[in-house]
C-alpha cells in the first residue's frame, strides 16, 4: 500500500525536497536527518551553551560558562539534543508551524537516543512539559512539547505529569523580542495546579527549543515554588555558543 501511495503522491523531504523513498520516516530524506547538528563537548555544566573554545581548553567538565556565573539561571541543569539552526531547525519549524504531527515520535525518539547521555546519573522522577495556554493549543491544534513529553515518558519509563503545571496567562509570542522582555513577557504566567505530583521530586522539564531560556526559568522558578526539590531542562534544540541565553 506505501509503494502504491508514492507512485500517486511521491514523499518528498520538508527540508530540501528531495524524495524520501526509503528514508526512515516520510517527511525528511535520510541526508538532511543524518546531517543534524548534535551538540558535542565541551558545553557549560548548568545551561549545556556548548563552548567555542577546544576540549583540551577547558580545564573542567564542571566549567560554566559567563552567564551563568554571573546570573545563575534556577534550574539545576540544561541539555538539548541538537543546535537550533539548519535541518533541525527547519524540521522544528514544520512540526510546530505546519502542524505535521508525524513529526513528534521520531523527534522524541532523538530525545531518547540522548537521555542517557545527558542524564545518567541523575535519578528523575516525573516529566513535566513546557505547556501552551488554551488559546494558542486552539490555534495550534496540538501542543508539541506534550507530545515529546509522553513520547519520552514511554521510552525511559518516567512518568509524565502533563497538567502538574498550567499556563496561565496569554503571552504573545517570544519571537523578536529581547532579553528583558522575553522574561517580562513570561512572568506569572505559569502556575503548578498540583503540586501534590512534584513536590519533593527530581522534575525533568520537556520543550522543543531553548533560546533565551527566559520561558524554562520562569517554569523552573514556579516548580521550585511549588515544592520540587531539582528542576533540569530537556529540549531539542538550543541556540549556539555565543547567543543570549
Amino acid at each position: 500500500m506505501r509503494t502504491w501511495l508514492d507512485f500517486i503522491l511521491p514523499p518528498f523531504c520538508c527540508v530540501c525536497e528531495a524524495s524520501t523513498t526509503g528514508a526512515p520516516i516520510p517527511w525528511v530524506c535520510r541526508t538532511c536527518w543524518d546531517n543534524i547538528p548534535y551538540i558535542k563537548p565541551p558545553l557549560c555544566h548548568q545551561c549545556g551553551a556548548p563552548f567555542a573554545a577546544p576540549p583540551e581548553g577547558i580545564a573542567s567538565p564542571l566549567h560554566r560558562c559567563e552567564t551563568c556565573l554571573s546570573h545563575p539561571p534556577a534550574f539545576a541543569q540544561a541539555r538539548a539534543v541538537g543546535l537550533y539552526h539548519g535541518t533541525l531547525q527547519h524540521i522544528i519549524h514544520v512540526m510546530k508551524y505546519r502542524s505535521v504531527y508525524g513529526l513528534n515520535r521520531p523527534l522524541a525518539q532523538l530525545l531518547h537516543h540522548q537521555f542517557a547521555a545527558c542524564w545518567t546519573p541523575i535519578s528523575i522522577d516525573v516529566l513535566v512539559s513546557v505547556p501552551l495556554h488554551r488559546r494558542r493549543l486552539w490555534q495550534r491544534e496540538f501542543d508539541q512539547a506534550l507530545a515529546l513529553a509522553r513520547h519520552l515518558s514511554q521510552a525511559v519509563q518516567i512518568p509524565c505529569e502533563a497538567e502538574a503545571l498550567i499556563r496561565q496567562r496569554y503571552t504573545q509570542s517570544q519571537v523578536g523580542l529581547n532579553l528583558m522582555e522575553r522574561d517580562q513577557n513570561v512572568r506569572g504566567a505559569f502556575a503548578v495546579q498540583r503540586p501534590q505530583a512534584i513536590r519533593g521530586k527530581a522534575v525533568l522539564l520537556i520543550d522543543d527549543v531553548y533560546t533565551t531560556g527566559a520561558t524554562v526559568k520562569e517554569c523552573t522558578r514556579v516548580l521550585r515554588r511549588a515544592g520540587a526539590e531539582w528542576v533540569g531542562v530537556y529540549t531539542l534544540a538550543r541556540v549556539g555558543a555565543g547567543a543570549p541565553h
